[in-house]
């Protein structure tokens, strides 16, 4: 799996409910620009805000909605291993491509408890694992020993997305695993580092910025892949621009939901769950610059 997969964002109704339709028309919008694939319920849809039985309905309008038009990886990780699992075998009878899994918050774990922990969710399947490695949010990384040994031992675990700052982490992720185990497949995260992780080896890019302005990475990915550094130097000043956006509001998926609206939505109602609502205007206002500005320059 390779190229820029976007991790969506989950629309809500006024109600703060998904709204199906809404979030089915955001993904069109992202197919018919090109992106290669998504993540449905990552970070930036707000996993952790919908129980089990909303994830388990909304993944059942969605999945068989995209109809393997791209590749679907779905979010399933937290913190009881009995609900990732119910939820990772969900995803595949809906035929999905695989899972990311994030490593359970809150406690820390042993590398051999974490270790225990992927091994038995991956087991549980048959479609290809990815290991979710964002310590900002977890509290813990996943050490790159840990990353080795489950490459290296289980066979459906084919790769991680990396949500790290370091580019050390995502070099050393490379060279001790994806080098050396076959088909093992290393993601960026973060926009800014999509560059660099391409040249080095990575497969792709899970970022933000790549769901709603999916023409910015698309555009970078492809100068990268033919060698035209004129226009890989264009874009990745652009992208790295765009990175204000993160520091905009504490909550950055909150951002990257009034960005989706802003692109795509404009003048309809923005659903949120509380205590995550926006009530502050310049919020909207910021970004309605920024996403005005960046689809002036990439067309």
């Amino acid at each position: 799996m390779r190229g820029i997969i976007p991790p969506v964002v989950t629309l809500l109704d006024e109600l703060g409910q998904i709204d199906i339709e809404k979030n089915k028309t955001a993904i069109d919008k992202l197919i018919s620009h090109g992106v290669h694939g998504v993540v449905l319920l990552g970070s930036s849809g707000e996993f952790p805000h919908f129980s089990l039985e909303e994830k388990q309905r909304y993944l059942k309008e969605i999945i068989p909605y995209i109809d393997n038009r791209i590749t679907v990886l779905v979010g399933t990780g937290g913190t009881v291993m009995e609900e990732t699992i119910e939820l990772s075998k969900l995803v595949q009878e809906l035929g999905a491509d695989g899972v990311l899994v994030v490593n359970p918050y809150y406690w820390n774990m042993s590398d051999e408890q974490m270790y225990t922990y992927f091994y038995e969710v991956a087991g549980s399947l048959s479609i290809d694992l990815y290991l979710y490695n964002i310590p900002q949010l977890t509290g813990q990384e996943i050490p790159v020993e840990v990353v080795k040994q489950l490459a290296e031992s289980v066979q459906n675990i084919r790769g991680i997305k990396e949500t790290v700052a370091s580019m050390t982490r995502i070099r050393t992720v490379i060279d001790e695993v994806a080098k050396k185990v076959n088909n093992f497949h290393v993601y960026s995260a973060f926009d800014e580092h999509l560059l660099d992780a391409q040249l080095y080896g990575a497969s792709g890019s899970i970022n933000g910025s790549s769901v709603f302005l999916p023409e910015v990475s698309l555009n970078l990915y492809e100068a990268i892949q033919k060698e035209d550094f004129s226009e890989v130097k264009k874009h990745q000043i652009l992208i790295c621009k765009l990175m204000e956006i993160y520091s905009l509001h504490p909550s950055f998926y909150l951002t990257m939901k009034l960005a989706v609206h802003e692109r795509w939505f404009v003048n309809q109602p923005i659903g949120y769950r509380k205590p995550f609502i926006n009530s502050e205007a310049y919020l909207s206002d910021t970004i309605k610059s920024i996403i005005s500005e960046y689809v002036r320059n990439e067309n």
